[in-house]
Order: C-alpha cells, then sequence, then structure tokens
C-alpha cells in the first residue's frame, strides 16, 4: 500500500478591509455537502451556493452567525443533496434559485435528482419555483462577475462558478495582500479526483473534457471550493488529479 503525499494550501490570512470577499463553509445532509456562503464583508450581502440540507440551519448561520442578507441562490447542478433546502432558504429570504438550463428536468424529477433512490422520498420543484442560466453566461453578484463555466459529466448541467476577482489574503511571512480567483467547482472536480459519471445525464467523457479543457486551463492560483470534501487549487490538480496525467496546462 501506498500514499500519494499531497501538500496542503497555503493557509489564508483574511484582510479585513472594503470591499472584501468571505467564504464560509457548512457540510450538511447525508452525503456531507458543502454549502458555501460567499457574502461581501462591506455590504453584508451574499450568495448561497447548494444549499443541500437543514435550512432552518442554514438561515441561521446567514442570520444570527455571519449577519448577512442573501441575495441569491446558486446550484452547481440539480441533484437532491445539493438542493434539498433550497425552497426553504429562498422563500424565507425571498430571493430566486438558479440552475443551469440543462439541469431544469432534473429538478422537476424526484427519480432524475437521486431523492427517490437515495432517502426514499422526493425533493422536486415547479418550474415556477426556479430560474435558469446557461452555459458560458455571466452573473452579477456582490459588486463581481461570476462567470458560468458548463462542466458536463456529473450532470448535462453541471456548472462551475469563477470569481476572477476572488479572495484577498496576506500569504505567510509576507507584507502586501493578494487575489487569488476562486471557483466553486460542485461536483466536477474535488480534490485530486472528480464527480461520479455513473448517474443519469453522466458521462466519463465529458467530465474529462470538462475538466482538462475549462478547468484546469485557470490561473493555478486559484483557490477551488468543490461540492464535497476540502479545498483545493487549480495548481495542486494539475499536479496530481489522475485527469491532468499527460496534459500541459501552461
Amino acid at each position: 500500500m501506498w500514499f500519494l503525499q499531497i501538500p496542503d494550501i497555503e493557509p489564508l490570512r483574511i484582510v479585513i478591509g472594503d470591499e472584501m470577499l468571505k467564504i464560509s463553509k457548512y457540510a450538511a445532509g447525508m452525503l456531507e455537502t458543502n454549502v458555501y456562503f460567499c457574502y461581501d464583508n462591506d455590504t453584508h450581502e451574499c450568495v448561497i451556493i447548494d444549499p443541500a440540507d437543514n435550512g432552518d440551519h442554514i438561515i441561521n448561520i446567514a442570520e444570527n452567525e455571519l449577519s448577512v442578507r442573501p441575495v441569491a441562490v446558486l446550484l452547481t447542478h440539480a441533484h437532491f443533496d445539493h438542493m434539498k433546502a433550497a425552497g426553504e432558504v429562498s422563500g424565507h429570504f425571498g430571493i430566486k434559485i438558479y440552475v443551469n438550463a440543462l439541469d431544469a428536468d432534473m429538478m422537476t424529477d424526484p427519480e432524475a435528482n437521486l431523492s427517490l433512490n437515495f432517502t426514499g422520498s422526493e425533493v422536486s420543484y415547479g418550474r415556477e419555483e426556479f430560474e435558469t442560466f446557461t452555459d458560458s453566461g455571466s452573473l452579477n453578484y456582490l459588486g463581481r462577475n461570476w462567470k458560468v463555466i458548463g462542466t458536463p459529466g456529473h450532470t448535462k448541467g453541471s456548472s462551475c462558478f469563477y470569481i476572477e476577482d476572488g479572495l484577498s489574503y496576506i500569504p505567510n511571512g509576507a507584507s502586501e495582500e493578494k487575489t487569488v480567483p476562486v471557483l466553486f467547482s460542485g461536483d466536477t472536480l474535488f480534490r485530486c479526483s472528480h464527480g461520479r459519471t455513473d448517474f443519469q445525464g453522466g458521462s466519463q467523457r465529458e467530465i474529462t473534457s470538462s475538466i482538462r479543457d475549462k478547468i484546469l486551463t485557470l490561473p493555478a492560483e486559484t483557490s477551488v471550493f468543490p461540492g464535497h470534501g476540502p479545498q483545493t487549487s487549480i495548481g495542486i490538480e494539475r499536479t496530481y488529479n489522475p485527469l491532468a496525467r499527460g496534459y500541459d496546462f501552461i
């Protein structure tokens, strides 16, 4: 037996200042899905990404722990473990749910979104309960451009959200702040792995192409926040992800 030694990501010391982006994570539900609160420390506006489960706790985190004002719910894809609490959260705050148009049918179908198979109960939404976006589009939240990167493979409508003007921090031992891009990768890219492709709408060929051609070509310093498991970076994935082997991303 052997173990792959993967370096730790450089610790972040977030800079307190105007127009600062912060990201908080809460793992929720039976599959421990990462729920992200991406918010501006100055305006307190917040985007909630993949409200997986335990809607009352997500609401409590936003209102009482972070003291933020959610403005939208974004879904990386439409499997139940990423959107079960979306309705409760969006209803409480009076905000909209957004998902890739290619996953719209999954939102309404408990078999396609896996809730029936995994939990024995149905999770579904009416068409009037959510809005859709398209591949290669862009969204604007928190005073920043969020690039939508369509990354089919886990589902047809799997999407990543890329913020070029992302996190500001001071590297250990440095005196000046640095800003690195941020990617919310859903179940497309995990730390040294990737999402399953054996569910309805999945494709190993497509997820391989998505990761190699659309994700690993982003700047190496991009900080990646996946749908499950720990944070990673594009630089780490270029070196250690199995799908990166034999490819030059310079």
